[in-house]
């Protein structure tokens, strides 16, 4: 029997696999389960170290990608960077934010997190031992939040003007390596935190640090050094149980991502995670 040319494309056609589409800049998201994500790598070979930084309030993680100045200057010292989305806060939203309050009628975005972390070590070619969990403001929250209830779920954690929520937790889950950054002059969350307009309450960033302490081992609630960078002060605790080191940064600005914060994070990050 005589087979046409015109079916033999098509069996050929059945056979072959299109490949995976690109995914990860501003425009084009990659998903997994619960949500999307936005990333970018830096040139050259891997594996790379990665900032999976969460958005504000209201924020893209497609802005995050837009930001050059923070890309930037984590690529230059070899660190991919992931923007994953936050979930929409009403219908019709383009924005988003994450459940640092631990709805549970919210998605899980301490799994949502993992996924995405996971997702982007196999996709940009990352290395899971240097990939740090960080975000600025609700963002920083969230890192709070899963810093406290999940500390293995990523390798260290840098969370920017963010804190937990009152009432805060009676103890962590465990030892963390976290470094937090704060400006002196916050007025939206400032570091003894305040009332939001729907009545919840932030909580207070050093007793937040005293919950993490005690959950890392510290041996003393003084700080077993200092430290001046720049704008920033800089307190550590590094007598603390295996796992466990953290830090704080204070500079005199308010609710921003402070100039050098790449720099001075990533140094920390390397010095702690050999």
């Amino acid at each position: 029997m005589k087979i046409g040319s015109g079916w033999l494309c098509a069996a050929a056609l059945s056979l072959w696999v299109a490949p995976a589409m690109a995914c990860g800049d501003a425009d084009t998201p990659c998903a997994v389960a619960d949500g999307i994500y936005h990333a970018e790598a830096p040139a050259g070979d891997g594996p790379h170290g990665a900032v999976v930084f969460l958005h504000g309030w209201g924020g893209r993680g497609a802005g995050i990608i837009r930001n050059r100045g923070l890309v930037d200057a984590l690529h230059a010292r070899g660190y991919a960077v992931i923007a994953p989305q936050g979930m929409p806060r009403h219908a019709g939203d383009k924005g988003g934010s994450w459940n640092m309050r631990r709805n549970a009628a919210g998605r899980d975005d301490t799994a949502f997190l993992t996924a995405v972390a996971e997702d982007a070590a196999e996709r940009f070619d990352l290395d899971p031992a240097r990939i740090i969990l960080s975000g600025f403001s609700a963002g920083g929250m969230m890192v709070w939040r899963v810093a406290c209830s999940a500390p293995a779920a990523f390798p260290a954690y840098a969370p920017i003007a963010g804190l937990l929520w009152r009432p805060l937790p009676a103890q962590c889950a465990g030892p963390v390596k976290l470094h937090h950054t704060h400006g002196w002059s916050d007025p939206v969350v400032p570091l003894e935190g305040r009332i939001v307009g729907s009545g919840i309450a932030q909580g207070d960033v050093f007793a937040g640090l005293t919950i993490l302490r005690d959950a890392a081992g510290c041996k003393t609630d003084a700080p077993d050094g200092f430290g001046r960078s720049g704008p920033y002060q800089t307190r550590r605790w590094t007598k603390c149980a295996e796992g466990g080191s953290l830090e704080m940064a204070l500079h005199p600005g308010g609710h921003t991502i402070p100039k050098g914060w790449s720099a001075l994070v990533l140094d920390w990050f390397e010095r702690v995670s050999p």
